[in-house]
């Protein structure tokens, strides 16, 4: 395992140690893991969502007609919020 020295703003110091004085972690170590983990994966969750923009935007450009009818956005968002949900599973898991 890595070691990394940073030096922390004051305010932020004071917020993880009480957070660790509150029991959220076991210790400074600990609570900077899981923060660089969690950073880790919001960043490649921004990077899928933009990359099915950029599919959407090139279908679109295209001329795929991906929402037609009412039936087609309602489908569209329910796929969408099923994907959502899956990986918050995977993440919670």
């Amino acid at each position: 395992m890595g070691v990394v020295q940073v030096r922390l703003p004051e305010e932020l110091q004071e917020v993880i140690d009480r957070q660790v004085a509150e029991g959220r972690a076991v210790d400074v170590d600990a609570y900077l893991t899981e923060a660089a983990r969690r950073y880790a994966e919001d960043l490649e969750f921004e990077d899928d969502i933009i990359s099915e923009a950029k599919a959407g935007i090139a279908d679109i450009e295209a001329g795929h007609k991906l929402v037609a009818t009412r039936d087609d956005l309602v489908a569209m968002e329910k796929g969408v919020m099923n994907r959502i949900r899956e990986r918050l599973a995977d993440d919670q898991g």
